[in-house]
């Protein structure tokens, strides 16, 4: 299965986050932080491989810094 990891500086960024996309109208998911990525911030948010741009304008209009994005496949974690 083929998905989008967003990671950001901390928790309450994140949780702005997930409440900017789903204004947006996206389909997200919190999640806990795969350990290899990051211990700093513990969740992340996932979202499908096609609302890629639809995530990063949601998030850039509300003025949310992602730290990352990564594409994860099965156990694989790749950054875009």
């Amino acid at each position: 299965m083929r998905e989008l990891l967003f990671t950001f500086p901390s928790t309450k960024t994140a949780i702005a986050g997930e409440k900017a996309l789903l204004k947006a109208g996206l389909a997200v998911k919190v999640m806990p932080m795969p350990e290899a990525l990051s211990q700093e911030c513990g969740i992340c948010l996932r979202l499908d491989p096609a609302d890629l741009d639809a995530g990063k304008n949601a998030l850039a209009e509300a003025g949310i810094p992602i730290r990352e994005i990564y594409r994860k496949e099965g156990n694989m974690l790749s950054s875009l």
